[in-house]
């Protein structure tokens, strides 16, 4: 069966997520950013993207945790600054892609984060449906949000393409019957579609 529906993740593929933030975050604590980005990780960040915690309750308990000299504001604006990067021009392979396949989004992510993601990149418009952690409770490492897409769409798993930064979340697509590429940069997506025969 041909591919007609093109699912994508959103952070390190399509736009920054919170990789990148720890540069500017050194800047501003006058700290090595060495090993900042591990700090954002874990149970807590987990939580957030399940909408278990809010952001400020995510955000507060990391500033606490670590005894770091800033604000909530001043946290949550660079977080935000680095959501402005496209990767590569991911924006314009989107455009394009659009006007040939059924794009979908499926993304773990914060409630709070996804709001300004969308109020500031017009590309996500490009997408007919998009799934997200918070709406569903579950993560892309177990089946639930494959499954979900499927059903809910009704779409046949072989018509499925998946793009994500992550091996783990592409094995997972697998056990519901969805091929995934694991996404390098862009140079190399492009010849990865050509492949299943995906045209711009």
């Amino acid at each position: 069966m041909p591919i007609t529906h093109l699912i994508f993740d959103l952070s390190e593929v399509l736009i920054r997520g919170l990789v990148g933030i720890d540069d500017k975050l050194g800047e501003l604590l006058g700290i090595k950013s060495d090993n900042l980005l591990i700090k954002f990780g874990g149970e807590n960040l987990r939580a957030l993207c399940k909408n278990e915690i809010t952001e400020n309750d995510y955000l507060r308990n990391i500033i606490t945790t670590e005894k770091w000299n800033c604000s909530l504001k001043e946290l949550k604006q660079i977080i935000r600054n680095n959501f402005h990067h496209v990767i590569g021009e991911m924006d314009e392979l989107i455009s394009e892609l659009s006007k040939r396949y059924s794009l979908i989004l499926l993304s773990d992510h914060a409630k709070e984060w996804i709001n300004y993601i969308e109020g500031y990149h017009d590309f996500i418009n490009h997408f007919s449906n998009k799934i997200y952690s918070f709406g569903t409770g579950h993560l892309k490492y177990e089946v639930h949000n494959f499954k979900i897409l499927l059903n809910d769409l009704n779409i046949p798993s072989d018509s499925c393409l998946f793009i994500d930064d992550r091996k783990e979340n592409i094995e997972t697509a697998q056990h519901c019957g969805i091929t995934g590429i694991v996404f390098k940069d862009q140079e190399q997506l492009i010849k990865e579609l050509d492949r299943y025969g995906v045209f711009l």
